[in-house]
């Protein structure tokens, strides 16, 4: 194995069998590697234990960075691209925010007064993350729980336990809104299951699915053969664990009815929805990258110019032609993404 981490530096290990270990790199040899200060992700547990992990039992390492963008900004892209694979490609800061956050997430069981704290804060959010149990089917299920994600924190209603049958009118009021949009991935099937089997429009969506097809699909000139899952989105952008959400992923084809939920399931949930904000708001980032590069230009125009020339520019009010030049005519021209890999996040 070869030795590619400073002592102290803060790796991930993923296993063969799903589970995901986080700790302090230590030592590897050619048998396997050991690590220190671990936590475990699926259970939550954390130990300033030493553990030893034998390279037959390891699927992937990847390293935490301690700044934006885990490779130089003056490297081809194709270097880059090389240089990230050894990399989690987000902030080491914002990953564990990232983790605290579906950690700590708030259980809501019944209508009480954490219920209404929960919906009247969920209000104050511009984006809302949200995933649901009982939606897998469409209109031939019915949701019994449901999480939703602002950029700080998860909240986990459970609605099967709710004291009322009926979908609760607050949460619906939220999904219905046309002023907050609501952050889903492959949501075909939920707002179907929301429309049939309870009634409620869900509006203003943005869905991480379409808009990694497209990504794709401006990528390479054709859309992905196949839909990825947000746990396998993680992997593609940020070089995430390919096990962070695996578990996760499998606990929604199990057994939601008895109660009281199951701690584990809940964590499970919560590590779904977290992550759905973090997923759009760098899919707008390549979306908008065109845009971007245009608004750059036409300040440039103004700040790079003589003062008399930008006194000029300030004063005609037209689009001149150095103005229609930098101006683009798509919001994002065919090609113009070379990867969706985070390497300039």
């Amino acid at each position: 194995m070869d030795n590619k981490y400073n002592v102290g530096e803060r790796i991930v290990i993923s296993l063969n069998n799903g589970d995901t270990f986080e700790g302090d790199y230590l030592k590897t040899s050619d048998k396997g590697i050991e690590i220190e200060n671990i936590h475990h992700y699926e259970s939550g547990n954390k130990t300033r234990s030493r553990f030893w992990f034998y390279r037959r039992e390891i699927k992937t390492i990847h390293k935490l960075t301690t700044q934006k963008g885990a490779v130089s900004d003056s490297t081809s892209q194709q270097t880059k691209i090389s240089q990230s694979k050894n990399c989690i490609l987000l902030d080491k800061d914002e990953y564990e925010r990232l983790k605290e956050v579906a950690a700590n997430f708030i259980y809501v069981k019944t209508e009480d007064k954490s219920y209404f704290d929960a919906v009247t804060e969920i209000k104050n959010f511009e984006s809302v993350g949200v995933f649901a149990v009982g939606a897998e089917k469409g209109r031939c299920g019915k949701i019994s729980v449901i999480a939703l994600s602002t950029w700080k924190q998860v909240y986990i209603f459970d609605i099967k336990n709710f004291r009322s049958t009926k979908f609760p009118a607050e949460i619906a009021e939220i999904l219905e809104s046309f002023y907050i949009k609501k952050i889903v991935h492959n949501g075909g099937t939920l707002k179907d299951c929301l429309q049939y089997s309870h009634k409620i429009t869900m509006n203003n969506i943005f869905d991480t699915q379409v808009s990694h097809m497209m990504l794709v699909k401006n990528a390479t000139g054709e859309c992905p053969k196949s839909m990825n899952t947000i746990g396998q989105c993680l992997v593609e952008y940020f070089n995430f664990s390919p096990t962070l959400l695996s578990s996760s992923l499998e606990a929604l084809s199990e057994s939601w009815i008895e109660r009281p939920l199951e701690e584990d399931k809940l964590k499970k949930l919560s590590r779904l929805v977290t992550y759905l904000i973090t997923v759009k708001d760098y899919q707008m980032n390549l979306m908008l990258k065109d845009y971007e590069k245009a608004v750059n230009s036409y300040h440039n125009l103004f700040t790079k110019s003589t003062e008399f020339e930008m006194v000029k520019l300030a004063a005609i009010q037209e689009c001149t032609e150095d103005i229609d030049t930098i101006i683009p005519r798509d919001l994002l021209k065919s090609g113009s993404i070379e990867t969706v890999k985070a390497i300039d996040y």
